[in-house]
């Protein structure tokens, strides 16, 4: 007999796995189509559910929060801005105290720098201008004194003279007039005719002053000089004197 010889069929050839995205679709697609439209709307609905939570929380935090809660949130609220309050009168009271002050420094200090200008200028330490005379006084006989200079010095301070020179020397309350043999000294220097004399103050008064009946400037013109006085709109002296430092007197402390 013949061997009967068994054939084993060759095994068959796998079909290829397919990507993952192919099958869902493919599933996806056996679906019935109204199975479909029901996922949809499903999806749909979920979608604008979940953007509509979102915005919620976006727009109104205070939303998830209960009513206790909130009262809580308000009353520190409250507690906050009341604090802010007094903290900003607080602020407002330095601000204004601090401005006070600062006022009362820049007055205190301009005062002091208006007192300091106007104790140089009374002393003579300083140069200045402002309306006033010009009197010459022209003596070719030396019959003048001392005495002349002395008296027109006091009507010039009566009648609110605040700055003098006589022939360059700066006259101040601390000047003296000396006279010998017809030959005049101001603060011991000698001066000659014709005697300059530049006066800041106002004009007017000044001149009706010296030119008073039996005054200074009628009396040395019936010693036979010559007295001119002019009056100035704008005047300058620029001579100065130095203070001589007291050498007994003490500030009081």
């Amino acid at each position: 007999m013949g061997q009967h010889v068994k054939h084993e069929d060759a095994p068959q050839a796998q079909e290829p796995l397919q990507p993952i995205h192919t099958r869902l679709r493919a599933a996806i697609l056996a679906v019935p189509r109204g199975t479909h439209l029901l996922l949809f709307v499903i999806c749909l609905i979920l979608g604008i559910a979940l953007v509509t939570q979102v915005r919620a929380q976006r727009t109104d935090p205070l939303s998830s929060l209960s009513q206790e809660q909130l009262v809580e949130l308000l009353d520190n609220l409250s507690v906050q801005e009341q604090n802010l309050r007094v903290e900003r009168g607080r602020l407002e009271s330095q601000v204004s105290q601090l401005e006070d002050e600062s006022q009362k420094e820049e007055a205190a200090a301009a005062a002091a720098k208006k007192a300091e200008e106007q104790a140089k200028i009374n002393s003579g330490q300083v140069s200045v201008h402002g309306p006033g005379i010009e009197m010459v006084i022209a003596d070719s006989t030396h019959s003048l004194s001392s005495t002349h200079f002395v008296m027109a010095m006091g009507e010039l301070r009566n009648a609110g003279a605040e700055a003098v020179d006589i022939n360059g020397h700066r006259i101040t309350i601390a000047s003296s007039f000396t006279s010998d043999g017809g030959v005049i000294r101001v603060d011991g220097e000698e001066i000659t005719s014709p005697y300059v004399w530049k006066v800041i103050g106002d004009s007017q008064t000044i001149s009706t002053a010296l030119e008073i009946q039996a005054g200074s400037a009628a009396q040395m013109r019936a010693k036979g000089a010559s007295v001119t006085i002019t009056q100035i709109k704008d005047l300058t002296i620029t001579s100065t004197s130095t203070p001589k430092v007291p050498e007994f007197a003490k500030e009081v402390q």
